[in-house]
């Protein structure tokens, strides 16, 4: 009889023990199955001139250099240019991998003012300021959709120098009543197409000039 009372006790414990060590299995992490294939997230492509102009408009926006650089035009870069009509001797081209910091002390020469023809000496943080975000363009009063809306007497030849581009100009009528509207402004975006993908290859200001 005691010896039947022993024997029930200890398969009793080895039950027990086989119970807790299925618990225990139970509540451990699976591991973190890394697959050798997984890849990197590729950036968005802008399948229309649209898009590529609404992610640009935003990233100037917000300042924002990675994402205007995404956008950029892999093999032309992207061109600057103070005025609507585009001088090709002075305009600034920066490759879509390389565009300063705003952050960046080097004094470039954009081009020339209107007038004055005194050149424009600037930062690219100063340029920026004075000659691509200087008005909320995102919020801008009118968007020409492949159309140049604000005009003046420079000729706009932005076509002649990007003949296949797509133009979005977010044009505001004016600021001041004194003025009568000829304080417009305007910032106009140049797209071009490549491989099925839509790029910003210039970055336009446009205001009335003398």
């Amino acid at each position: 009889m005691k010896k039947a009372m022993a024997f029930l006790i200890i398969m009793l414990l080895l039950a027990a023990c086989g119970n807790n060590a299925d618990i225990t299995d139970a509540t451990l992490p699976s591991p973190t199955i890394v697959s050798s294939t997984d890849k990197p997230s590729q950036p968005i492509v802008a399948a229309t001139a649209q898009e590529a102009a609404s992610a640009v408009i935003l990233a100037l926006k917000e300042s924002d250099m990675t994402a205007l650089g995404a956008y950029a035009h892999p093999v032309k870069g992207l061109l600057f240019s103070p005025y609507a009509h585009i001088d090709t001797a002075t305009a600034k081209i920066f490759p879509a991998a390389g565009l300063p910091a705003l952050t960046d002390t080097t004094v470039y020469n954009w081009g020339f003012y209107d007038g004055s023809g005194d050149p424009i000496s600037l930062t690219f943080q100063q340029y920026y300021d004075k000659f691509v975000y200087d008005k909320n363009f995102l919020e801008s009063e009118m968007v020409g959709a492949d159309e140049i809306i604000g005009t003046g007497n420079t000729l706009v030849n932005i076509k002649d120098v990007f003949p296949s581009s797509y133009v979005m100009d977010y044009y505001f009528s004016g600021f001041d009543e004194q003025y009568e509207g000829m304080d417009w402004e305007s910032l106009i975006l140049v797209l071009e197409e490549m491989n099925g993908a839509w790029y910003v290859s210039a970055i336009v200001h446009s205001q009335w000039t003398i």
